[in-house]
């Protein structure tokens, strides 16, 4: 279980919480614990089987988990902020809906465009579970493509970071392999070579490249949306 899924668990239980009141009462205490626990387990899945399929529908705007996540808050934050306990609904249902959706395609872009480089909430899931002879590699020469779609694989030397996309990206058809150049440059690990190349497939149109890590040393590779 990961952060964001001990987040999605705490959010839910919230959430269920605030708005859930069966009989006229909140759900009991007692019962937010396995209803976070179970959103935990069961949310993650399903988020991601719902981006997959909105990713494939190509007509639609594409919608990260962190700027869902934005969303999702803003809209709690303007349905509760203003709310009294016993007291009627000041803010309607539909105006927090519409400031979460705001939120989810607004705050993203203006992040990146106050940091000059693309967020968290901005960043696209990579696809590296694709590939054979990327991962568990220090030099990586030759990566495959295992999937039924077509991917990008880039391999960021130093120097290259967020929002620069890798030099070396290549695009690889299902089934097909590519040919990187590390040269003697090595990945990118934390304490040895922390300034290191790094490796990372996406989806195209998204663009291979790569961030540093919170604590500052080392780097991870990341999918910029389309340029």
């Amino acid at each position: 279980m990961t952060d964001r899924d001990i987040l999605i668990g705490i959010a839910t239980a919230v959430v269920v919480r605030l708005f859930i009141r069966p009989g006229g009462r909140p759900v009991p205490g007692w019962l937010l614990v396995p209803i976070a626990l179970g959103a935990a387990f069961v949310v993650p899945p399903s988020l991601a089987g719902i981006a997959d399929a909105l990713h494939r529908a190509t007509w639609l705007p594409t919608v990260t988990f962190g700027a869902a996540f934005i969303g999702g808050w803003v809209g709690l934050l303007v349905l509760t902020i203003a709310e009294r306990k016993g007291q009627p609904r000041r803010v309607p249902i539909w105006a927090g809906v519409v400031s979460g959706v705001l939120a989810t395609f607004l705050v993203p872009p203006l992040l990146d465009l106050a940091t000059g480089r693309y967020q968290n909430a901005s960043l696209r899931a990579d696809v590296n579970h694709c590939t054979r002879g990327m991962t568990g590699q220090v030099q990586p020469r030759e990566v495959s493509n295992l999937c039924d779609f077509d991917i990008v694989v880039g391999l960021c030397m130093p120097g290259e970071v967020n929002p620069t996309p890798c030099a070396q990206a290549f695009t690889i058809p299902p089934g097909e392999s590519a040919v990187l150049d590390p040269g003697d440059t090595r990945l990118s690990s934390v304490p040895g070579n922390p300034n290191g190349l790094t490796v990372v497939a996406c989806r195209p149109p998204d663009r291979p490249s790569r961030w540093g890590n919170v604590t500052g040393r080392g780097y991870r590779g990341v999918c910029l949306p389309p340029g």
